[in-house]
């Protein structure tokens, strides 16, 4: 483990917290027109024990091209991380040049279901509207469809990993998502719901 490691994750975590806030500031008049201007940006706070905004460095393993075909050719589909919506209010991705491979769409209630290709352009970071934001603004912004798919033969010709860092502005635990649509929960509580339902089984799985 680099010495530095955690003085820098903490000064990226800094930096992508204070855009992800400016973010939410630009969205709040369009997303959540009922709340008082800086509710959204004040309700994530990126230190102390109510705050959930999360850092995740991610790495995706290498692949051979056998490997590969060898998913291709199964009946399954595979992928390197699965269609999905975050959690979060936004999400900051930040991509690698070079290390392609995400795909958004908009959220099927939107009606479309076209999958486009979000390759890392240099400075620049991909912005997801999460499901936490989606409720507070009864539904005004949808959270978006994304997902890693698995590398080309290219991509694999010599195996080569991917990486990315995905930060995860989420309310802080206390925060209470008011809207009209929904019963009011605590940011707590949503994650903690959205957690437990990933483990959901049998006849009372939603």
């Amino acid at each position: 483990e680099p010495k530095d490691l955690e003085e820098v994750a903490k000064r990226v975590m800094e930096q992508a917290h204070a855009l992800g806030c400016r973010i939410l500031s630009l969205l709040e008049a369009r997303a959540c027109p009922t709340l008082q201007p800086g509710t959204l940006a004040n309700s994530h706070n990126l230190w102390g024990d109510d705050g959930q905004c999360t850092l995740r460095l991610l790495h995706y393993m290498p692949m051979d091209v056998a490997t590969l075909e060898q998913l291709k050719s199964s009946k399954e589909q595979h992928w390197r991380a699965g269609p999905h919506t975050d959690w979060c209010c936004c999400t900051l991705l930040f991509q690698r040049p070079g290390n392609d491979g995400l795909e958004c769409a908009a959220n099927p209630r939107a009606g479309s279901s076209q999958w486009v290709a979000v390759d890392p352009v240099p400075g620049g970071i991909a912005v997801n509207i999460g499901d936490m934001l989606a409720r507070w603004s009864d539904n005004r912004l949808l959270s978006n469809l994304h997902r890693v798919r698995l590398p080309t033969p290219a991509e694999c010709t010599p195996p080569r990993p991917r990486y990315s860092m995905a930060f995860f502005m989420q309310a802080d635990k206390k925060s209470i998502l008011k809207s009209e649509k929904y019963e009011p929960i605590t940011a707590g509580d949503y994650i903690l719901g959205r957690i437990k339902s990933n483990f959901a089984t049998g006849a009372g799985a939603a």
